[in-house]
């Protein structure tokens, strides 16, 4: 699977404006109930799959969970795209190499012998908003978040436009309505690095 997106930065006084009043924007706005998403990340000691553009994420929203190997992918007129595999996960023991061998070879082939460990929590409270016009559709996710690194936290808050339905022209013209409307620049890395980077233990790249 394929995503577009934009990620932009954002204060929480700018998300809180958009969530009370959305009559800025040209698009049929429609409020979807929040989601609680609880993502871990999971790494070798030595960072193996970021070094190779990779993140391996353990989503939970509720009892659902699910397992996502993302690529860093490309970054072209502020636009994300990057190549993404997701498993609906069950009761699996997701880190052995077996597992991993099976649903994920790409990642088996570069962490081989390595452990994977948890090197980052990221508890999301995401307001979504879908956006649509003449058949395009458009996720705007308000996304107040917290990075988590054993007893240490970090408050951060972001906005993502995720492309469901449409070219990426619709993509870009939501994104330029906000960057003009709030002032936003784009955010710069994925909220795995960033958090990362809060705790300053991110590798140099």
């Amino acid at each position: 699977m394929v995503e577009y997106e934009v990620k932009l930065a954002a204060s929480r006084k700018v998300l809180e404006r958009i969530e009370t009043d959305m009559d800025f924007i040209c698009w049929k706005a429609t409020r979807l109930p929040p989601k609680k998403l609880v993502s871990h990340y999971y790494d070798t000691d030595d960072f193996k799959l970021l070094f190779n553009n990779l993140a391996f994420r353990l989503r939970e929203e509720g009892s659902k969970k699910t397992l996502t190997l993302k690529s860093n992918g490309s970054f072209n007129n502020g636009i994300y795209i990057r190549e993404e595999k997701e498993l609906e996960l069950d009761h699996e023991d997701f880190l052995s190499k077996n597992f991993l061998r099976k649903h994920f070879p790409r990642l088996y082939e570069i962490v081989k012998c390595n452990e994977l460990k948890e090197m980052l929590q990221v508890i999301n409270d995401r307001h979504p908003i879908l956006l649509s016009k003449n058949g395009a559709e458009i996720e705007l996710d308000l996304d107040y978040v917290n990075f988590a690194k054993g007893k240490r936290k970090s408050e951060y808050q972001e906005i993502e436009i995720e492309l469901k339905r449409g070219r990426s022209e619709d993509l870009i013209e939501c994104s330029s309505i906000l960057q003009t409307k709030f002032d936003l620049k784009f955010s710069s890395a994925s909220k795995y690095e960033l958090g990362l980077k809060c705790f300053n233990v991110i590798p140099v790249l």
